[in-house]
């Protein structure tokens, strides 16, 4: 049963103490809360807090090839709404990667949701935005419409990696999700799909990450 939020599951076992520490630190992202995103109206900030999600890995898509992910910042907020759990999407930046005469960086296309399911980590909703000067302005691989639908599995314990700040770790893998044709390049769309290898079904594709959380409640001054 999809009774709680992904990372409020792991923030509650890694304040029980059940989750595994390293022995010795080790360096963690930075962190910013700046992409926070406002809580819905009439809710408790005491019962709301932000997550900020820091992953790097890879992604293979079509016939890119695998890209390496440096650095991408997922924000949003969870609480509760009416006695019940609830979300609100705050932001996805991601730095771009050069390649194929392109920049390429994943994008947010629409939906996110961290509900777990065991070690499936909910679904969230993205697309590969691609910047040239051949190509104009909100051209894409996916689109609101037509999203990659990423679906993503736990493929290592949840670590604790800083307490203060609570710092926490763990890894993810998605190869099972197909990836749409371009959108928004005009009459280029075709020539963009061309040069990825897009459409691509599943099987072809992967993504893998390992990504640090941190929380701040809304409650705090």
């Amino acid at each position: 049963m999809r009774k709680r939020l992904l990372y409020s599951v792991l923030a509650g076992v890694a304040l029980a103490g059940a989750v595994a520490v390293p022995a010795a630190a080790e360096p963690v992202p930075a962190f910013s809360f700046e992409d926070c995103p406002a809580i819905p109206a009439g809710a408790d900030p005491g019962q709301w807090r932000c997550e900020v999600l820091v992953s790097h890995g890879t992604v293979t898509i079509g016939r890119l090839g695998t890209v390496e992910i440096t650095s991408m910042r997922m924000t949003f907020a969870e609480g509760r709404l009416n006695g019940e759990f609830a979300q609100v999407f705050g932001a996805l930046r991601a730095e771009p990667v050069w390649v194929r005469g392109s920049w390429v960086r994943l994008e947010y296309a629409g939906f996110a949701d961290f509900l777990s399911v065991g070690d499936r980590l909910g679904e969230q909703h993205l697309k590969l935005g691609v910047r040239a000067p051949w190509v104009p302005r909100g051209c894409a691989i996916g689109s609101e419409a037509d999203p990659i639908v990423l679906k993503p599995v736990r493929t290592a314990p949840t670590e604790v990696v800083s307490q203060d700040p609570l710092v926490l770790r763990f890894s993810m893998r998605d190869n099972e999700f197909a990836v749409p044709g371009a959108d928004g390049c005009g009459p280029l769309n075709r020539a963009v799909e061309r040069r990825f290898g897009v459409p691509a079904s599943t099987g072809v594709n992967d993504l893998e990450l390992t990504t640090y959380v941190r929380l701040r409640s809304y409650g705090t001054p």
